[in-house]
């Protein structure tokens, strides 16, 4: 069209040129405004096994300070999210659901940021670091052991926190009219108007020790998927659980986060 403006010196041709490469540039200007200043985060669950889908958290921040973002698609692990509107200095979330095909440390070290706004005449691409890294765990496999009384290396006394009546006192609270007389603490008792009663947590399981070399995989994959579902059962059933990696020893504990260190450890063995 320009070149038939050209050689005819029709006017009106050279306005609709001019119209449409004005109209190029400010939709060009826009469409780079519209990705501007848009943070954007990843948050992996602390609970990730191989093989098994999870939604990973994305959250999306528009810094800017007057103006909306409009028809924002993110890309990353494979898929992509669509976020048609974003406010002015707000914010919208999502999740991806992803599977990890195997164990071990993963990192996302960048999402691609687009958009077709204003008309979809250009797509505006964004590449974003995001520094987000996760352990996924070996998949639990259910393997036949035969769970030996282990070593007694627990820390502290073997007594859980559950409610029970062989263990230590866990709190002091109110009769509640059923509880045993022997439970009753009359010291406190006679200090105040109510009886108080002695709550004692119930005695511990005998702790297991997961040796993986010990466990009856025909391989190391294998092994590891089976220490995995002995940690996690074992765990379940209020059993301190400890770990055995060679020459690596780790004392049986029954807390949440000694978990996650024992199936860490395990995401991570032979990796290095």
């Amino acid at each position: 069209m320009g070149f038939a403006a050209v050689n005819t010196g029709n006017n009106l041709l050279f306005l609709v040129v001019s119209s449409l490469l004005g109209f190029m540039a400010v939709s060009g200007f826009v469409g780079w405004l519209n990705i501007r200043n848009i943070g954007i985060a990843v948050d992996f669950p602390d609970e990730i096994y191989a093989g098994k889908e999870v939604f990973v958290p994305l959250h999306l921040e528009n810094r800017k300070k007057r103006m909306p973002s409009f028809l924002l698609r993110v890309d990353a692990f494979g898929r992509s999210l669509s976020f048609p509107l974003v406010e002015n200095r707000g914010a919208e979330s999502d999740a991806f659901t992803v599977a990890f095909p195997e164990r071990g440390e993963s990192t996302l070290g960048t999402v691609i940021l687009s958009s077709s706004f204003p008309i979809n005449f250009f797509t505006r691409i964004k590449i974003v670091s995001v520094d987000s890294r996760c352990t996924v765990f070996p998949a639990p496999r259910d393997c036949a052991v035969a769970d030996g009384p282990g070593r007694k290396d627990s820390r502290g006394e073997a007594f859980s926190s559950r409610r029970g009546y062989g263990g230590d006192v866990a709190k002091i609270r109110d009769y509640a009219g059923s509880d045993p007389l022997k439970h009753i603490h009359w010291r406190l008792s006679a200090r105040h108007e109510d009886l108080k009663v002695k709550e004692l947590t119930a005695p511990a399981e005998t702790p297991l020790v997961v040796d993986i070399r010990a466990l009856p995989g025909a391989n190391l994959e294998e092994n590891l998927s089976c220490g995995a579902f002995l940690i996690n059962r074992a765990v379940r059933a209020g059993r301190p659980v400890g770990l055995k990696l060679g020459a690596r020893f780790i004392k049986p504990d029954l807390t949440r986060s000694h978990r996650l260190q024992l199936l860490t450890e395990l995401a991570r063995y032979g990796k290095n």
